[in-house]
């Protein structure tokens, strides 16, 4: 459990667990659907005093609501209609009407970006290097990935597999990848390879992040890092990418997702275990269920 010292540090992280933005999102979707709005920034500048909704009081909405005008923008769908650019399903991957389909995708994409920020404000005081460190000798897997994306593993110097085989199989598949004559998992040091996905860092047992500093457990390219590294380890999962169901459209191929409505929760890390509570609050303010699982061991 985190020290009295650290849990005040992350007071900033459980502040905003306590209230979360997507309540105030939804609110304004609504008043912007109903009223006589042409687009968000004009009821953004209608916003001018305290708002309630939930249980919650937004002192300045507007101000709050900004930082998310880009995640809001399908709302506008309905005044300013456009081609159609993805496919959600309901969790029983049936059809939803067009607001449902939308909020799902708005859902996600705010849930994103303000758990990006909570986690960065808990994460720093923990101290921890759960995520940035291979299994441990007790641990049953024999490595951890992090997936990256093609501009992203510049970010990290190490050995680089991308080779026809490699960009043929993927990281789980039941014959592994060798390389010179082992399976990839059992290398000594940390690799890059272009699955058939993308590319990940493999962190084999005994390995660490090649920008972990040993010393201090920050990291030296914190500013710049990966995004999958800023979203540790509460994790928004409202829709869930459903390839096998994409479609074509006019020529282009349209993403399928499900709604899940879902906020996952990873329990190996500290300060997930310290505000289990906490959590549990903020998604059940955002009309999501809260899962909470166990990823290491």
């Amino acid at each position: 459990m985190l020290s009295r010292q650290q849990i005040e540090q992350c007071r900033a992280g459980t502040d905003r667990l306590a209230q979360p933005i997507l309540p105030l999102v939804r609110l304004a979707g609504m008043l912007y659907l109903t009223g006589p709005f042409n687009r968000l920034p004009d009821l953004f500048a209608e916003l001018n005093e305290p708002v309630e909704t939930g249980g919650i009081t937004y002192d300045r909405p507007a101000d709050l609501l900004r930082p998310y005008l880009e995640d809001m923008a399908p709302y506008e769908r309905f005044k300013h209609p456009q081609a159609p650019s993805r496919i959600i399903l309901s969790s029983q991957r049936t059809g939803l009407d067009q607001f449902e389909a939308l909020d799902g995708w708005v859902t996600q994409n705010v849930l994103i970006r303000e758990l990006e920020e909570i986690n960065s404000l808990l994460c720093g005081p923990c101290n921890c290097r759960l995520c940035c460190i291979g299994p441990e000798e007790n641990m049953a897997q024999d490595f951890f990935e992090i997936p990256l994306s093609a501009q992203e593993k510049s970010f990290f110097q190490l050995t680089e597999i991308n080779n026809t085989t490699s960009r043929q199989t993927s990281s789980e598949s039941e014959t592994p990848l060798m390389i010179q004559g082992h399976p990839f998992y059992l290398s000594n040091d940390p690799l890059l390879v272009h699955w058939q996905q993308g590319w990940s860092m493999i962190l084999p047992r005994r390995s660490s992040c090649p920008n972990l500093e040993q010393d201090s457990g920050g990291c030296t390219i914190y500013r710049k890092r990966p995004d999958v590294c800023r979203r540790p380890q509460i994790f928004a999962y409202a829709l869930e990418r459903l390839a096998e169901l994409d479609q074509e459209y006019e020529g282009r191929r349209l993403p399928a997702f499900c709604r899940r409505d879902t906020i996952l929760a990873i329990w190996d890390c500290p300060y997930v275990k310290q505000f289990q509570e906490e959590i549990g609050v903020y998604a059940q303010l955002c009309g999501m269920e809260p899962i909470f699982k166990e990823n290491k061991g």
